[in-house]
C-alpha cells in the first residue's frame, strides 16, 4: 500500500499527465484550425493579387495561351496553384496544367470556391483535387474590370504543408509539456516530503487516541492547517478525556445507586427496547442480557406490558399492582416516561417494589386479629354464659354450682394459655429474649421432655419412645430446643390416636450438626395443609384443636424457637401413615 507521501506525489504527477494528455488532445485540432485559417488568409490575399494582375488582360481579351504563360509565370516562385476560370466556369489558366491538358479539365463552375466566388465571394473550400491527386486549400475570387465581371482567379495549395506546420507546433508543445511535466513531478516530490511528515505525525496521534491512548499528544508546530489541525486533536483528547472521567465517574455512581437498590429497575427506549435492567431486575426475572431486545421477549407479563405502552403513549407517570404468579411474588409497579435521544420520542422507566411481604404480613395481621378475636370472644362468651345462669339461680344449685364454676375455670385457664402463648410468640418476634448459648447434648434434652410427657402418653394409651443415634454436642439454648421438644412432642401425643406411638430420635446432622425427629403414626396431615402449618391460629381440625386446648399457637411458637438460634424446623407427612417433624441444629448456633 502506497504511504501518504507517495500517494501527495503520485497525485500531483497524474494530475499533471492528465493536464498534459489533454493539452495534446485539444491543442492540435486548434493548432490546425488556426494554421488553416492564416493559410486560408493568405491565399486570399494572393488570389485578390492575381484578380488584379490577370483583370486587365481578360477585359482585354487576351488569348487562352497568353493568359495560361502569364499565370505560370505569377505563380513560379510560390507554392500555390493558381487559375483562372471564365465566368461560365470553363478553365482559363492553370499554374499547374497546360496546353492540350488545360482543354481537357472539367467545367469549374459547379466547384464550392468558384460558385462562393461567383455568388457571395470571396469562396473557399478543402476537397480532393482529381488533377493532382492530393487534398488542397481553395480560395477564389472574383476578377472584374470596370464592374464587370470576367472571370474568378483561384489560388489553392496542398494540406500537407499545413499538416506539416501542425506537426511541427505539436511537438515543440509536447516538449514543453514533458519539461512542464518532470519540473510538476520534482516540486510534488519535494514538497509533499515535509507535508506528509506532518501528515504521518497527526494521523499516528489520532491512531493512539481511537486506541484509546488519549495521554498522546501531537508535537507538530506549523503555521498552516496541518498545524491547526494538530492543535485541534490536542485539544479535543483533552475535552474528550475530561468528558469521559466525568462520564464514568456519573456512570459508575449511577451503577451504584442501580446495584444497591432493592427495587427493581427496566428502562426501554420508544420502540419498547430494553437499554436498562439493574442487578435487582435481573436476580428476580432471571433475565439474561435484556438490554437490545424488545420488553415482549425479556418479560412475558401483560400487565407490566400495558402498563409500559400507556407510558409511552401518554408521556405520563402511571403505576399498577401486579402478581407474577410464577415467582408468586407481588410487585408495586411504578412508571414514567423519560427523555430519548435527540430528535427522538420519550422512552419510559418502569421500578418494581417487591409487595409479597408486605402484602403476606397484611394477611397475617388480619387473620391474626380475627383469629385471637375469635379464640377469646368463645371462652369469653362461654364464661359470660355460665355467670348468667349463676345470677339467675344455678348458684343456689350445689352440684350445677360446681360444675358451671369449673367450666369457668377452664375457659379462663384456656384463655390465660392463649395469653401466655400471645406474649412468648411476641417476645421472640421482637428479640427480646437472645438465646443463651451453651454447650447441649441434644439427647439429654429429649430424654427429659421424654420423661416429663410420658405420664399424659401413657393416660392416653400412647407408647412414647426414645433412640440415641449418636448426636453430637451443639452450641444451643437448652431451654429453647427443649420448648421446641416439649411442644412437639405434646402435639404427638395429643393427636395420635389410642394405642399409637410416638418416637423422639437424635441422630448426627449435617455440617457437624445434630437432628432431632418427633415421629408419630397418627393419621397424618393432608399435603395442601404443609405450607401453612407453622403460621399462627393455623388449625388442621379445629374442631378437635379446641376440643383439647390447644391456642393454634405451638408450632409458630417451635418455629420462631428453632430461627432465634439459628436451627430449622421442617415436616413430612401423609395421610393415614403419620407425621415427622426434623429440626436441624447446627454444630454452632451463634453462626446459624
Amino acid at each position: 500500500m502506497l504511504g501518504l507521501r507517495e500517494r501527495i506525489a503520485l497525485g500531483a504527477v497524474a494530475s499533471a499527465a492528465i493536464v498534459a494528455v489533454v493539452v495534446l488532445a485539444l491543442v492540435p485540432p486548434g493548432l490546425r484550425q488556426r494554421e488553416t485559417a492564416h493559410v486560408r488568409d493568405a491565399l486570399l490575399t494572393e488570389a485578390r493579387l492575381i484578380s488584379r494582375l490577370v483583370a486587365p488582360p481578360l477585359a482585354a481579351g487576351v488569348s487562352e495561351p497568353e493568359l495560361d504563360r502569364l499565370v505560370d509565370e505569377a505563380a513560379r516562385d510560390g507554392r500555390a496553384r493558381v487559375t483562372i476560370i471564365a465566368p461560365d466556369g470553363r478553365v482559363m489558366a492553370d499554374s499547374a496544367v497546360s496546353g492540350r491538358e488545360l482543354l481537357t479539365l472539367e467545367n469549374h463552375r459547379g466547384r464550392p470556391e468558384v460558385r462562393d466566388a461567383l455568388s457571395s465571394p470571396p469562396g473557399s473550400s478543402v476537397r480532393h483535387s482529381t488533377t493532382l491527386g492530393d487534398d488542397l486549400l481553395y480560395t477564389a475570387v472574383p476578377v472584374r474590370s470596370e464592374g464587370r465581371l470576367v472571370g474568378v482567379a483561384r489560388v489553392a495549395v496542398a494540406t500537407a504543408g499545413i499538416d506539416e506546420q501542425v506537426q511541427d507546433l505539436r511537438g515543440t508543445v509536447a516538449l514543453a509539456l514533458v519539461a512542464a511535466l518532470a519540473i510538476a513531478v520534482a516540486l510534488a516530490v519535494g514538497l509533499s516530503a515535509s507535508l506528509s511528515r506532518a501528515l504521518r505525525e497527526v494521523m499516528d496521534t489520532a491512531r493512539q487516541f481511537a486506541a484509546g491512548n488519549l495521554a498522546a499528544r501531537s508535537r507538530v508546530a506549523r503555521g498552516d492547517e496541518i498545524g491547526e489541525l494538530a492543535g485541534l486533536l490536542n485539544r479535543s483528547a483533552d475535552q474528550l478525556q475530561q468528558r469521559i472521567t466525568e462520564i464514568a465517574r456519573d456512570r459508575a455512581r449511577t451503577d451504584a445507586i442501580l446495584s444497591s437498590m432493592e427495587d427493581g429497575v427496566l428502562a426501554v427506549d420508544h420502540r419498547g427496547m430494553v437499554v436498562l435492567a439493574n442487578d435487582t431486575l435481573r436476580r428476580i426475572l432471571a433475565l439474561r442480557d435484556p438490554e437490545g431486545r424488545h420488553y415482549v421477549e425479556v418479560m412475558r407479563e401483560r400487565e407490566v406490558g400495558e402498563l409500559l405502552v400507556d407510558v409511552l403513549q401518554r408521556g405520563e407517570r402511571r403505576s399498577s399492582e401486579v402478581e407474577i404468579r410464577r415467582l408468586r411474588r407481588v410487585y408495586s409497579l411504578s412508571g414514567a416516561p423519560f427523555p430519548g435521544a435527540e430528535g427522538m420520542p420519550h422512552g419510559a422507566v418502569l421500578t418494581f417494589h417487591d409487595m409479597t411481604e408486605r402484602r403476606r404480613v397484611d394477611h397475617v395481621r388480619r387473620d391474626f386479629v380475627a383469629n385471637a378475636s375469635h379464640e377469646l370472644r368463645t371462652p369469653l362468651t362461654s364464661i359470660r354464659g355460665f355467670v348468667e345462669a349463676l345470677e339467675d339461680g344455678a348458684l343456689q344449685d350445689a352440684v350445677v354450682a360446681e360444675r358451671f364454676l369449673g367450666k369457668i375455670r377452664t375457659h379462663a385457664d384456656r384463655m390465660a394459655a392463649l395469653v401466655q402463648d400471645l406474649l412468648e410468640l411476641s417476645r421472640l418476634e421482637s428479640g427480646e429474649r437472645p438465646p443463651a448459648w451453651q454447650d447441649v447434648l441434644p439427647s439429654e434434652v429429649a430424654e427429659d421432655v421424654v420423661a416429663s410427657l410420658s405420664g399424659s402418653a401413657s393416660a392416653r394409651g400412647i407408647t412414647l419412645l426414645r433412640e440415641d443415634r449418636g448426636a453430637p454436642a451443639v452450641a444451643s439454648d437448652p431451654d429453647r430446643l427443649r420448648g421446641i421438644l416439649e411442644n412437639l412432642v405434646d402435639n404427638a401425643v395429643k393427636y395420635t390416636p389410642r394405642g399409637g406411638r410416638v418416637e423422639v430420635v437424635t441422630s448426627p446432622g449435617p455440617d457437624g450438626g445434630a437432628r432431632i425427629e418427633v415421629r408419630d403414626d397418627g393419621p397424618g396431615i393432608a399435603s395442601e395443609h404443609l405450607p401453612r402449618i407453622f403460621e399462627r391460629f393455623y388449625r388442621v381440625d379445629k374442631a378437635r384443636s379446641r376440643e383439647m386446648g390447644g391456642t393454634g399457637l405451638g408450632l409458630s411458637i417451635v418455629k420462631h424457637l428453632a430461627e432465634g438460634m439459628g436451627a430449622s424446623v421442617s415436616v413430612e407427612s401423609e395421610l393415614g401413615r403419620g407425621t415427622r417433624f426434623t429440626v436441624n441444629v447446627p454444630r454452632n448456633g451463634r453462626t446459624g
